[in-house]
């Protein structure tokens, strides 16, 4: 046989797949011509099919050696590369096909490909684009364009370029699934699990699709959905690790903590670098208030990957809760040096530096502006907003907040949502809870409207809020727990206010901020963007219902006064430690007890705490610990136990010290400069304790010893203070909420008054 009719022979056998004859018959040729170059590629791109991609590129290259201009050569040559991993090659020869022929769709389709491998996702897209614009019906390459833009966040491209691969592919089942994560990082969850769904459809059999659907419905916090799609994954492939991981932060957010965290076991079992699940294992282990082993979840995810932002915001919030301030705000910097517009953790870094002492009020301003600069860059705040500027009519006035459930800052807004005068104001509440309870009903409720955020991005919040029309916005407690203070720099309404922040928002588009003239005198230190708007009364509660008997003078029994402070330990800092021991001290044979939940079950905090104490020469056994996990009732039966509270600073406590007045149990605090420094001390002018609220800590110490010498006074104080809470402004709910009114109503004028300057009398 010629040559011809060997290679036509050889051609047949290896489109046959018969590839043993064929590359017999490739090799027979080269014994006669060693250069021929259809022979050597050829039986090169047979090596690159058995895995041999070694030998695929000798004889591929030998073939374009002979042939410079054989550009089906390089293709090859470049999947060769790709295999190696060599992608430098790879591109360097796709390069010198398309020099052959500019127009080879392929080419440019792998080169894209190649380039996005090697994280030039810009030169990549161009790569695709090219494709797209030689062949417009070329699925694939709008799908792989589609998850180029998607990589540099552009996803609203992206999903229009899943859009086109799908309209020429229906069944493209990649696409479907590229889609439902740009649907999902745009917030459309609804549309993601959509999307899934079409794409598990047509692959019913894959893990990753029931995966990715367990992700948007866990984002849609349907939980149960959710962990039952993370299980069919697993059934289809045990060993998933990502599906146990993902399985692992449903059960964690459905509160199943123990079931979480043997996800995550296994998940690491599988893939003992995973360090998302090192992450997430530590997040349930500080939920069960296992806070060590938080710390070492933390500490391997860190060690596996330095740069994981989230790992060292998380590990910031442990050291926090464990009273390690100065390591914690060095790991939210850490976060914010990887990820500067890491909004959790720059938030979280606001919430920390209010509980470091000697921080100056121009420092702390300094760090809200920071957080309000670098988060609000790109947002064009809102200038069509078209309420009518009537001052007497009806209100439409919304609560923004996580917390419309058991909550602290909960407990102080029911009153008032409970009380609103629905003839005049129409309420609605836009809440991010994905975990409702008890409480989030009574919210339900008490409101005229409902809005779950779950899930929805700033923009879409404040969108929301707009075309409800809202007059007057009210942002809860904004830089704490999962609260969106980011939406009002939309300009959601005409009228925006903080309110149970902890500090200014930093914000030019928050109107003001709600306070009273304790926390806010006249000549007050503290910085702000807002314009304060003081209140009669600031803090407000219902009656505790259900609360334990106030029970007798601890003392007359145990012969000794027991000093008491049930606040998160992050706020018992080095400087507070030295002014209790001196308290302790100045009373004789007097003890502190201190709980916060279960968390002084860590060895480690208790010794932290102890070893300070012991600096300042107070015996350990003058420390108590309490942990315990118990209910509300449980708790407050522990003030049997006190006879006199201990306020931190500079962060005060707020609801701890209006339960601690309830069980009849009088509070010492300390006022500084700054609205958190001032709260225990409005609580107690309102309460009619104005003395307990001292200026120096010199005064702390002395009404301390006073009150400690004068059982007569705290038998008194301990019979009276309960109806004297109830009677006070703390617990009357409806003159609050008139206050509040009030307040709402004033702003509104003040802006009709911009839209009819005519109508000012002070213009």
């Amino acid at each position: 046989m010629t040559i011809q009719q060997t290679l036509d022979l050889a051609t047949e056998h290896h489109m046959a797949s018969r590839l043993v004859e064929a590359a017999a018959l490739y090799q027979q040729i080269l014994q006669t011509d060693p250069q021929h170059p259809l022979a050597l590629h050829l039986l090169g791109v047979i090596a690159l099919q058995q895995g041999n991609a070694g030998l695929a590129v000798e004889l591929i290259s030998k073939a374009v050696t002979s042939k410079p201009d054989f550009a089906e050569a390089y293709g090859n040559l470049a999947a060769a590369y790709q295999s190696l991993g060599d992608l430098d090659q790879a591109i360097a020869s796709l390069h010198k096909a398309l020099s052959q022929n500019p127009d080879n769709a392929d080419a440019h389709y792998n080169l894209g490909n190649t380039l996005k491998r090697l994280g030039r996702t810009d030169e990549a897209i161009a790569s695709l684009r090219r494709v797209i614009a030689i062949n417009p019906n070329h699925a694939a390459a709008h799908n792989n364009l589609g998850n180029a833009l998607k990589e540099l966040g552009k996803f609203d491209e992206a999903v229009a370029s899943f859009r086109h691969a799908l309209a020429i592919r229906p069944d493209y089942a990649t696409a479907h699934n590229n889609l439902g994560t740009a649907l999902s990082a745009l917030g459309d969850l609804d549309g993601a699990e959509e999307s899934y769904h079409k794409a598990l459809a047509l692959d019913p059999g894959s893990a990753e699709l029931h995966n990715n659907i367990g992700n948007a419905l866990k984002d849609l916090s349907k939980l149960d959905a959710a962990i039952e799609s993370y299980r069919q994954a697993l059934t289809i492939n045990p060993n998933f690790a990502q599906a146990h991981n993902n399985l692992g932060n449903a059960l964690n957010a459905s509160g199943q903590l123990d079931a979480a965290v043997e996800s995550y076991i296994k998940a690491l079992a599988i893939d003992p670098d995973l360090a998302e699940a090192h992450n997430n294992k530590g997040n349930t282990f500080k939920a069960k208030g296992r806070l060590i082993e938080a710390v070492d979840s933390y500490d391997k995810a860190i060690a596996i990957n330095p740069e994981y932002a989230e790992a060292w915001n998380n590990l910031g919030a442990v050291q926090q809760d464990m009273g390690l301030l100065e390591k914690s705000v060095a790991s939210y910097r850490k976060a914010l040096t990887i990820s500067p517009g890491y909004t959790e953790a720059g938030k979280n870094l606001l919430y920390v530096l209010l509980n470091v002492p000697g921080l100056s009020t121009k420092d702390l301003f300094a760090e809200h502006l920071r957080f309000a600069e670098t988060h609000t860059k790109g947002i064009i705040p809102a200038t069509d907003l078209r309420n009518d500027p009537n001052p007497n009519r009806r209100l439409r006035i919304a609560y923004l907040s996580s917390d419309f459930r058991g909550h602290a800052v909960g407990s102080l807004v029911m009153p008032l949502l409970s009380s609103h005068d629905h003839e005049r104001f129409e309420t609605f509440c836009y809440a991010d809870v994905s975990r409702p309870d008890g409480m989030t009903k009574q919210f339900q409720s008490a409101s005229d409207h409902w809005r779950s955020i779950v899930g929805k991005p700033d923009w879409e919040i404040a969108a929301m809020i707009r075309a409800d029309e809202i007059d007057v916005l009210v942002c809860l407690a904004g830089h704490f727990d999962n609260n969106r203070p980011l939406v009002c720099a939309y300009r959601a309404a005409p009228v925006q206010i903080s309110y149970h922040d902890g500090a200014t928002s930093g914000l030019k588009e928050m109107d003001y901020w709600l306070t009273d003239n304790i926390l806010h005198p006249e000549d007050t230190n503290e910085y702000f963007t807002e314009a304060l708007y003081r209140l009669p009364a600031f803090y407000q509660w219902f009656p505790i219902e259900n609360a334990p008997s106030v029970s007798l003078l601890p003392a007359d029994q145990a012969g000794f006064i027991t000093f008491a402070s049930f606040n998160n330990p992050a706020k018992i800092n080095d400087h507070v430690i030295r002014l209790w021991a001196k308290v302790l001290k100045s009373v004789p044979g007097s003890r502190l007890l201190l709980k916060y939940k279960n968390i002084y079950a860590q060895s480690a905090l208790k010794d932290r705490l102890a070893e300070g104490f012991a600096d300042q020469e107070i015996e350990q056994n003058r420390i108590v610990f309490i942990a315990s996990q118990d209910t509300l009732e449980e708790h407050l039966s522990l003030y049997a136990e006190v006879d006199i509270g201990l306020d931190p600073f500079p962060f005060n406590g707020a609801t701890t010290t209006y339960q601690t007045l309830w069980m009849g149990v009088p509070v010492i605090a300390l006022a500084g400069e700054t609205f958190i420094s001032r709260a225990a001390g409005s609580i107690l002018h309102h309460a009619g304790l104005k003395d307990m609220m001292t200026e120096t800590p010199e005064a702390y110490i002395a009404c301390a010893k006073e009150l400690a010498t004068d059982l007569e006074r705290l038998r008194k104080l301990r019979r009276s203070l309960r109806d004297q809470i109830a009677a006070s402004p703390l617990c009357d709910g409806l003159a609050n909420t008139q206050n509040v009114e009030t307040a709402y109503r004033d702003m509104w004028q003040k802006w009709c008054d911009t839209k009819h300057p005519e109508n000012d009398p002070t213009a």
